[in-house]
C-alpha cells in the first residue's frame, strides 16, 4: 500500500486568489483532483493545506464529508514553498513509510488511471516521475531513501535537485496525454481549460 501527499497550500501568486475553490467542469479544483486520488489506489491521502485553509478545508468536507482516505493537515510553514508542505507530510507519515506518491493540488485533470498505473512502477528505492514531451512532471513517487535528501533543502527551492543528485534513482514513466498533465497557474490557463 501506498500513501499519498496532495499538495495543497500554496497562496496562488500569480492567480491572484485561491484557485483551488476555482470552479472547473462544475467543480472545485481541489475536488476534482482529490476525486482521482480517492478513486485510485492509494490507501491514504495526506492533504496538506496552507492558504485560507479553513475555506478549503470546508469545501473537502462538504464534497467528501468522513472520508476514511482523508487525512487533512495545516502546515503552518506554508509560505516556505512546496517542499515545505511536502516535508510537512511526509513528517505525519512517519518513518514507516517505503515510499509515498506527491500529488500537486493544481494539476486536477490526473485520473485516477494514471496514479494507478504509476504505483504499479513503484519500486524500493526508486523515483517514479511521469514525463511528457521530454519533461518530467507530477505526480511522483519518492522512495523512503530520499526522505532526508527532501528534509535538508532550504526554503522556496524545488525537488529539482534532488532529482540532478540522484538521477540513478530515477525511473520515468512515459505518457502521450499532455492534457492530463496541465496545471493551472493563472486565470487565463482556468479559461483555457
Amino acid at each position: 500500500m501506498i500513501p499519498g501527499i496532495f499538495v495543497a497550500a500554496g497562496e496562488g501568486r500569480r492567480f491572484g486568489s485561491q484557485k483551488l475553490i476555482s470552479i472547473i467542469e462544475k467543480e472545485p479544483v481541489i475536488i476534482k483532483g482529490l476525486r482521482s486520488c480517492i478513486q485510485s489506489d492509494l490507501n491514504k491521502i495526506i492533504v496538506v493545506l496552507g492558504y485560507e485553509s479553513e475555506k478549503v478545508k470546508a469545501i473537502i468536507e462538504e464534497y467528501f464529508p468522513e472520508n476514511e482516505k482523508l487525512i487533512i493537515m495545516v502546515n503552518p510553514d506554508y509560505r516556505k514553498g512546496i517542499i515545505s508542505s511536502l516535508n510537512a507530510g511526509l513528517r505525519l507519515l512517519g518513518s514507516e513509510t517505503e515510499n509515498v506518491m506527491m500529488i500537486l493540488a493544481d494539476m486536477p485533470f490526473v485520473r485516477y488511471e494514471t496514479i494507478n498505473k504509476l504505483i504499479g512502477f513503484r519500486e524500493r528505492n526508486k523515483m517514479i516521475i511521469p514525463e511528457v514531451n521530454g519533461v518530467y512532471t507530477h505526480p511522483r513517487i519518492i522512495p523512503e531513501s530520499l526522505f532526508a535528501e527532501f528534509f535538508k533543502l532550504e526554503r522556496f527551492t524545488s525537488g529539482k535537485d534532488v532529482i540532478r543528485k540522484n538521477r540513478g534513482l530515477i525511473k520515468t514513466i512515459i505518457f502521450d496525454n499532455v492534457d492530463e498533465f496541465l496545471d493551472i497557474d493563472t486565470k487565463k490557463d482556468l479559461e483555457k481549460l
